[in-house]
């Protein structure tokens, strides 16, 4: 078994010509692989966009859309 691996070891010194297409689309495929097996075998995760604070938007100390003031004129 060794043995036949350091044959194949041996052979991948030999020079073979393949076209620019050729390599372009084994690299595609190989990385589009690569993209596929992470997104099967990762483990399941939870994401969270924002910050779940409690609350309808940012107030922050601005006036509500009703205008809602204390200083409000009767």
């Amino acid at each position: 078994m060794i043995r036949k691996m350091k044959d194949f070891w041996t052979s991948l010194d030999e020079t073979t010509i393949i076209s620019k297409r050729e390599l372009f689309l084994g690299i595609v495929a190989v990385a589009l692989a690569g993209l596929a097996l992470g997104m099967i075998f990762t483990p399941k995760k939870t994401v969270t966009i924002g910050s779940n604070n409690s609350g309808n938007g940012c107030n922050c100390g601005n006036k509500g859309i009703d205008g809602d003031d204390d200083t409000e004129e009767a």
